[in-house]
């Protein structure tokens, strides 16, 4: 006669038992790996944690606050006052935007800051001062976060954070990039443009972002092509759909640049 279910002996019942435990340890470990992932995303800002990012800007805004003095005429002459030029229409401008000998790209960035706070009647001279070097230091932080992801791709962890400390530590960085020169814009918009550069072999579906990042550099200041010329023939010669490089992501960005 065949036992009742309430009935049937040990061994069914740890087999039972082993069985119900496996398939509820799988469900909670697929829970927790999604809820983990969720958490992860959270916590990431510009690709690492979002409170490695907080801290490299709070740093940055102190470190702008921080140096009150002058260093080269260009920081105002070639940036602020021809901004200043651009939005209230009065202004001197240097021998070289008479002659219109230089872009306006770079001022342009702090002109549209300047119309905004004319438009929100809050152009007082202090804020006409301080936000384009806050958003100028905002830019070098980015560029600081950015140096550490590129040093996680190419080094290890250790190596990443001992550059990254550098980074942050070095005085003559303290001293200029959270000011307005062309040199500074220069110098942060190729950090970021090497971190999305595929170090690694060939990556075409995100070679788009630092293509973007150089062609910007090079209007703000057409020096900043000089190191990407190796780069971007390395690029293409590792590059097995060179064809797809070309027109999906090298011509786009000189159209743009052109327009």
């Amino acid at each position: 006669m065949e036992p009742e279910a309430g009935d049937r002996g040990p061994a069914f019942r740890s087999l039972h038992s082993r069985c119900g435990e496996m398939k509820l340890r799988k469900r909670k470990s697929t829970l927790c790996v999604n809820t983990q992932a969720k958490r992860s995303r959270r916590r990431d800002l510009l690709g690492e944690n979002i409170y490695l990012v907080l801290f490299t800007i709070a740093l940055r805004m102190f470190n702008c606050f921080l140096v009150q003095t002058s260093f080269v005429p260009d920081e105002y002459w070639q940036s602020l006052e021809v901004a200043h030029h651009m939005v209230f229409s009065y202004g001197y401008l240097t021998w070289e935007w008479t002659e219109r000998l230089r872009g306006y790209t770079y001022p342009l960035i702090f002109a549209s800051i300047y119309k905004i706070l004319h438009l929100l009647g809050k152009d007082s001279v202090q804020l006409l001062i301080w936000i384009p070097r806050l958003a100028q230091a905002l830019l070098s932080a980015v560029a600081d976060v950015r140096l550490y992801s590129l040093m996680k791709q190419v080094g290890k962890q250790e190596v990443a954070r001992w550059v990254f400390f550098c980074q942050l530590c070095s005085w003559f960085t303290w001293y200029c990039c959270t000011r307005t020169l062309t040199n500074t814009m220069e110098t942060t918009l190729t950090v970021i443009a090497l971190s999305y550069y595929p170090l690694g072999g060939s990556r075409s579906r995100s070679s788009i972002k630092y293509p973007l990042l150089v062609a910007f550099a090079c209007l703000v200041r057409p020096t900043a092509l000089i190191p990407w010329v190796p780069l971007l023939f390395r690029h293409f010669y590792q590059e097995r759909r060179k064809l797809h490089l070309i027109l999906h992501h090298f011509l786009p960005v000189g159209l743009i640049i052109q327009e």
